[in-house]
């Protein structure tokens, strides 16, 4: 392999495949990049056998080839580099660049040791809007599993119906669900548990991109592929049954208050503080009489703070305790000026909803606490 590239691009490919390198493993391959001339450009790619990125990188290829370079090096070497032209050539398993005033020597392994990654069919099973998609993640994967003891709770539920596409993620104390709306129906419809770390990854990188993000399932290998013009995501789908969570959805509530959401994160970092000695509990109190929100947490040994909160409360009044780092959790996930929670009972799950909207709720499962 001999080709020339930017160091600019370069270090920028290699960043995006980086995070898919595997720190642990027992292949060292895994530890590596493939570097591959593929039409005209520098293919990288990495994996850690649950989830592969690949991309692409501008470059004039004079001979080529194929060699897998130790990530950490590679990373470290790139980025040390200043900007400019790129000289690469392979010579057996040793990669030599040649930069301006530089020359660098890496020992790789051979291109045939690193793991096939799945391919992408002719057609998308569906098209989405990235930006759409990546905030839908945000707005969901907090609310995964973060253990695998339940390794199906690690994953997030993808599932079509018409236009449709519903992501949920729940970890058994609250839940959240977000729903797009398609440009166009897919061919059948899906229901998929992927990985959060990887969604979250496929967040990240379409964040801020303008094409189109393509979704294709390599059924022979149990995966699932992620496409745009700029890379390929690639991930293994988790095996079990999802929880119904629809079932654990109230359908009815005695009271419901819609709020400022920066007033009410303010105050739960407030009674977060009081709360840390107290397994983390705050207090929501509904006064549907005064209109407001009363926020509260105390501890024997470090004292107490109460915060009423402006609020246009309905229904009854009533008094539910919760988890404030699940409710800090999704106030930092939402997008949304205003928000309303719905209460059940003191047993039964808080809602959250977005001022106005419907495609999006969040159930957090109250904390019994004594009288």
């Amino acid at each position: 392999m001999k080709l020339s590239c930017l160091q600019e691009n370069l270090s920028g490919g290699v960043s995006v495949v980086s995070r898919s390198v595997a720190t642990k493993g027992s292949l060292p391959v895994l530890s590596n990049i493939l570097l591959q001339t593929e039409a005209g450009r520098l293919k990288l790619s990495a994996t850690n056998l649950e989830t592969g990125i690949v991309t692409w990188v501008g470059a004039k290829i004079e001979k080529e080839g194929a060699l897998t370079i130790p990530a950490r090096i590679l990373s470290d070497l790139i980025s040390s580099l200043g900007p400019g032209k790129l000289d690469l050539q392979t010579e057996g398993q040793v990669l030599t660049i040649e930069a301006k005033g530089a020359h660098s020597k890496i020992n790789g392994m051979a291109a045939e040791e690193f793991p096939t990654l799945p391919a992408v069919g002719d057609e998308p099973l569906l098209t989405i809007d990235p930006k759409v998609f990546s905030e839908a993640v945000g707005q969901v994967a907090f609310a995964a599993a973060a253990d695998d003891s339940r390794p199906i709770l690690t994953g997030i539920l993808i599932k079509s119906q018409g236009t449709t596409l519903t992501l949920v993620a729940v970890d058994g104390f609250r839940l959240s669900e977000r729903k797009i709306t398609l440009a166009t129906q897919p061919k059948k419809e899906i229901s998929l548990v992927i990985p959060a770390r990887t969604l979250g990854e496929v967040a990240r990188l379409v964040a801020g991109d303008s094409e189109p993000l393509h979704l294709y399932i390599a059924e022979a290998e149990n995966q699932v592929i992620f496409k745009t013009p700029a890379f390929e995501i690639s991930s293994r789908l988790l095996e079990g049954d999802f929880p119904d969570y629809e079932k654990i959805i109230p359908k009815s509530f005695q009271s419901t208050a819609a709020m400022e959401t920066a007033d009410l994160m303010k105050a739960v970092r407030l009674a977060a503080i009081f709360a840390k000695d107290s397994a983390n509990i705050v207090k929501l109190k509904f006064l549907p009489e005064t209109g407001k929100i009363v926020l509260s947490a105390n501890t024997a040994e470090v004292g107490e703070n109460e915060t009423e909160l402006e609020s246009k409360v309905e229904g009854e009044a009533g008094e539910i305790a919760f988890n404030s780092k699940y409710l800090i959790d999704c106030l930092s996930n939402i997008d949304a000026e205003k928000i309303t929670i719905h209460f059940g009972g003191p047993l039964s799950p808080g809602l959250v909803r977005l001022d106005g909207r419907e495609d999006f709720l969040h159930l957090v499962m109250p904390v019994r606490v004594q009288s």
